[in-house]
């Protein structure tokens, strides 16, 4: 265990990288670091980090913002549902907690929106709670480094993953441990062609002695993405166009979109929004986009309409619930990565008309 300690320590302190929440015990900077990290390439990250912390430097300034300033400065990150669960945590954590993290492990999994592996990410790094952080990458560094035949990511892998690393990070400074087998996964023991040779760990590593590298870790087969068909709608009356706010529970819940229907299957021949105007031959479609965008639970052809009319053609009902804004008032309103497909095809084609 001590040559381990050595090894692991030395490595470590020779090559990881510079970041930012790396040179901080502030514990929300911590924190967000983490929820950002969840999803996301550290390359990726940065910017949104740095952009967060400005937008809301405290706890109490994230507890007290309105969800669509939030989601606004997430806009690019995906995985929304991340930055809705720091609103309730933020709005927790000044209730009950004075405003600061506990330096509890079993309160800070209390807390909404905060799980085993954040918990013991901001623990160790934070407050020096000895817990190992179980994140993609050190599922993977352990995977081969024990040898395990069981796919990664289930519960019960993970339980026996955190019994063999709670022995070994109580032997070492808790941070220490869980940074560096996270940038170990991050930078050495890589999902395709890992750099063995630069690992701290091969001396005791199953998968370099037995030549298992691109056998471990093993995965539990992924379910099939279901496919979903859907019509969206970009109204032309004047300047003005119409969006709504996705307020039921799902992907992009608590962002904003042209009003849209969900179809049994894709049609080229059919306007799916013939009923929306009193009179149709008054309803022009100037274009329409296709595209395929990729969730990981969904594939989603959709198709974008652009229709120009006059409001008083469109049918009230329709659009009663609806926001009705200046169409270059969009850029304002937090929307999803189709959105920012649609939108991007309308400058292109308003460029190409010019």
């Amino acid at each position: 265990m001590t040559r381990i300690k050595r090894e692991l320590e030395n490595w470590y302190t020779k090559n990881a990288r510079k970041l930012p929440w790396r040179d901080t015990l502030n514990h929300y900077y911590i924190w967000i670091s983490e929820v950002i990290l969840q999803q996301t390439r550290v390359e990726q990250g940065l910017p949104f980090y740095y952009n967060f912390i400005t937008n809301f430097p405290t706890i109490e300034s994230l507890a007290q913002a309105p969800e669509d300033e939030v989601l606004k400065t997430w806009q690019g990150l995906g995985y929304y549902s991340r930055a809705r669960n720091m609103i309730k945590a933020a709005q927790t954590i000044c209730e009950l907690h004075g405003g600061k993290l506990p330096a509890d492990y079993e309160k800070l999994l209390s807390i909404p929106g905060i799980g085993k592996y954040t918990a013991a990410a901001v623990g160790s790094f934070a407050f020096g709670i000895s817990k190992p952080a179980i994140d993609g990458n050190v599922r993977r560094v352990a995977s081969r480094w024990f040898g395990m035949q069981e796919p990664i990511g289930t519960p019960s892998s993970d339980a026996q993953i955190e019994i063999l690393l709670t022995e070994i990070i109580n032997h070492f400074s808790p941070a220490l441990f869980n940074q560096a087998m996270m940038e170990l996964g991050a930078t050495v023991c890589k999902p395709r062609n890992p750099l063995c040779e630069a690992c701290p760990l091969q001396g005791e590593c199953v998968a370099y002695s037995q030549n298992l590298q691109s056998v471990l870790p093993n995965k539990a087969q992924k379910k099939k993405p279901k496919t979903i068909h859907m019509a969206y709608l970009y109204l032309n009356c004047g300047d003005k166009t119409w969006i709504e706010k996705r307020n039921y529970l799902g992907t992009w819940k608590g962002l904003y979109e042209f009003p849209n229907i969900i179809l049994e299957e894709h049609r080229d021949d059919h306007n799916p929004f013939e009923d929306w105007f009193i009179e149709t031959g008054k309803a022009t479609i100037i274009n329409n986009f296709n595209f395929k965008h990729q969730l990981t639970h969904q594939t989603i052809f959709a198709r974008l309409w652009q229709i120009s009319t006059a409001e008083s053609n469109i049918v009230k009902e329709k659009l009663d619930t609806r926001l009705k804004i200046d169409a270059d008032q969009l850029q304002e309103y937090p929307i999803h990565r189709l959105m920012q497909k649609f939108t991007g095809a309308i400058k292109s084609e308003e460029f190409n008309d010019d």
